[in-house]
């Protein structure tokens, strides 16, 4: 839990202080004075805080983000005693519309400048990997729920709404995301399934192991005391048939084993390319009590991809503008699956899904994609954000007039409810779900 905290915290750490050192550095620029310069909010105190020249640097107690003060500008601190002053050269208010509309879109240049600097770096070092379907010879895996959707043993998925993909992680986001149809492979044929509501809430629930692939397998492991341990089965041992009937894939064999719950039954294995007979009594469960291993018949599907320091600029400069279309499509997807509500995550939520052990990848690419995400929302034309602001300074620009104080005010107000409202749902949400899952 600390890691899954740590690596949370560290990349909102890193992604805040980059935002707000973009207002920074371009408020400065203009000559306008930064009050404060927080990393999280202060609500009431600061864990830490330190005045450096006009600058009071800290940081917060409430991990929801980060700010600067600048002098002579309506924020979420409603300093409204300091704008019944007069106005001074060195405050934000009185310098030039697009010299404001510039330092308010700071922060959301930096994200989107970090972002394609991190992809860039990933696609360089680490190239491409994804599950090619044209290498799949066995299929995919289903169970009864995924029956009941129209799918069969065998099939391999091979494209959504006509559109084919190889890669089978791109099948499964365009199926979820905007699919009305999912086209796969079956007995040499192309068959067309329909994507219902139903389907996605599937294909949600299952998280990226929706569609699983048929594999050959061998025992990795045996678990102490069980059925296979009593039979003799090893490590290594690769089940070719249970009670004569052949089991070549793992999904063959955990379909038979279980017709023999309680009871006894053959085994036929290779055993260091020998045949070997075997009888085990099967568990009341149906299973044995080994790990198996797929590993080899899986690395096989696997393909890589290494890309130029060209192409991994290309790549990366586009990257951020797709991620970003994804999570807008996501929250669409949402009001198109049953109990959509459960997906939002906030910090809670997203605590759970940072892996148990460290990884800089993951750290990298889910900090690729949040600095991009926070662009966007940021983006908004909500009042209390950077795209809020920066939607007056473009009117004054336009119109050559600027609006009253009195109006920014009341702007202002409006955007700290929705703001509130909105942490609010997030967070209720997360602890509705941790609650009853």
């Amino acid at each position: 839990m600390l890691i899954q905290i740590g690596t949370l915290m560290l990349s909102l750490m890193l992604l805040v202080m980059l935002h707000e050192l973009g207002h920074y550095v371009t408020a400065r620029w203009f000559g306008v004075r930064v009050e404060r310069f927080f990393c999280f909010f202060d609500v009431k105190f600061a864990i830490w805080k330190k005045q450096i020249g006009d600058t009071v640097y800290g940081i917060g107690w409430l991990p929801l983000g980060g700010y600067v003060k600048l002098s002579g500008m309506i924020d979420e601190s409603m300093d409204l005693d300091q704008m019944k002053q007069e106005p001074k050269p060195w405050e934000f208010r009185t310098k030039p519309a697009w010299q404001r509309l510039i330092i308010m879109l700071g922060g959301i240049i930096v994200n989107i400048v970090l972002a394609m600097i991190i992809y860039t770096a990933i696609f360089a070092s680490q190239g491409e990997t994804y599950v090619n379907v044209d290498k799949m010879q066995y299929g995919i895996e289903v169970d009864s729920t995924q029956t009941s959707l129209g799918l069969k043993n065998g099939d391999i998925p091979v494209g959504v709404n006509g559109i084919k993909y190889k890669s089978l992680q791109e099948i499964n986001k365009e199926a979820l995301l905007g699919g009305n149809s999912l086209e796969v492979k079956r007995d040499g044929k192309e068959v067309s399934l329909p994507i219902n509501e139903n389907f996605r809430t599937q294909i949600l629930a299952y998280k990226s192991g929706f569609f699983k692939p048929q594999a050959t397998f061998v025992v990795d492991s045996i678990v102490e005391n069980s059925p296979a341990q009593k039979a003799g089965l090893l490590k290594g041992d690769k089940i070719v048939a249970v009670d004569g009937f052949t089991t070549p894939l793992f999904s063959n064999y955990t379909n038979k084993i279980k017709e023999y719950k309680g009871k006894s039954t053959s085994l036929s294995v290779i055993r260091n390319g020998e045949p070997v007979e075997l009888m085990a009594t099967v568990s009341k469960d149906g299973t044995l009590g080994f790990i198996s291993d797929r590993s080899a018949y899986l690395n096989t599907l696997v393909e890589h991809k290494d890309y130029t320091i060209g192409e991994s600029v290309a790549m990366g400069i586009t990257k951020p503008f797709d991620a970003i279309v994804t999570q807008v499509r996501g929250i669409g997807t949402l009001f198109k699956v049953k109990d959509g509500r459960k997906q939002v995550a906030g910090p809670i939520g997203m605590v759970k899904q940072m892996p148990t052990e460290w990884n800089w990848l993951f750290f990298w690419s889910f900090t690729a994609m949040i600095s991009a995400w926070l662009a966007f929302i940021n983006l908004l034309p909500i009042p209390g954000l950077d795209g809020g602001h920066a939607v007056f300074a473009i009117y004054e620009m336009v119109t050559g007039k600027k609006p009253s104080d009195k109006v920014l005010e009341k702007a202002q107000m409006v955007g700290i409810v929705i703001i509130l409202g909105l942490m609010v749902f997030i967070f209720g949400n997360d602890i509705i779900n941790m609650i009853f899952g």
